[in-house]
């Protein structure tokens, strides 16, 4: 659609090229805003033990970019075939009525939510952790940078379910690129240390700091369902006087 805007013909480098600048663009523009309002800007409101490293800061970026451009490569083959009408898209509501479409969505999360939990708990595994993800666990204490500083293949494996959702069942288009844009900002969200959200049914980001300072809780996208379901929940409301968490970490 977006290559048809543009006067472009859907051929695979054109629509990698539209992915991975799109990607690219998107990942500086709200990392790169959320950084500015809670780390630079807002610092002493938010962080103000924070101390800005340049290296570091460099450092997660490259991963971003890396993660971003990686992933639109590897999810060519998949995005190429929804160009090109090969998958259970549809556009009017008409043709299956509201019912089935917010029926779509439950559908849609219970079945994201299931595959990323299980994904992130064998990226945690020996052999996960130590090829793949532990790249993106260099840093302990997040910054906004690290939302989407991931292994190439890392990132593919955890945004696979949501792509693999529009050929699974008829999928409204609105739902798809809908969540495939919250996706992305919910990850920028849940890495900035700042919990707008205190829901416990929500994976808000007080669990995902805990994540990255603990490694073995918290694997969640969007609840915390699985986590209590398998034991590997932990509360960020009953970690906040826990004398192992640096003072302010959660907030």
């Amino acid at each position: 659609m977006l290559l048809e805007m543009l006067g472009l013909e859907t051929t695979p480098l054109n629509q990698f090229g539209s992915l991975a600048i799109g990607g690219m663009g998107f990942y500086f523009l709200v990392s790169g805003l959320s950084y500015l309002i809670f780390f630079v800007w807002g610092k002493k409101r938010f962080h103000p033990d924070y101390v800005e490293n340049p290296v570091e800061v460099r450092h997660q970026m490259k991963w971003g970019v890396i993660g971003v451009v990686g992933n639109a490569a590897l999810m060519l083959p998949l995005t190429y075939l929804m160009a090109t009408g090969h998958s259970q898209a549809y556009f009017d509501v008409s043709e299956r009525g509201w019912p089935y479409l917010i029926g779509s969505i439950f559908v849609y999360l219970a079945f994201t939510e299931t595959f990323i939990y299980w994904a992130h708990r064998w990226l945690h595994s020996d052999f996960g952790y130590k090829h793949l993800h532990h790249i993106h666990h260099e840093w302990r204490t997040t910054t906004s940078w690290v939302s989407m500083a991931f292994h190439p293949v890392d990132s593919f494996l955890q945004a696979l379910p949501h792509h693999l959702m529009i050929f699974l069942i008829p999928l409204h288009g609105s739902i798809y690129f809908v969540m495939l844009t919250f996706v992305a900002v919910w990850s920028v969200i849940i890495h900035d240390r700042v919990s707008i959200v205190r829901f416990g049914v929500i994976n808000y980001t007080g669990h995902h700091t805990l994540h990255h300072w603990y490694y073995y809780c918290n694997y969640g996208q969007f609840f915390t369902f699985w986590d209590r379901i398998m034991g590997t929940h932990r509360d960020p409301a009953k970690e906040e006087k826990n004398p192992e968490i640096p003072e302010g970490l959660l907030r």
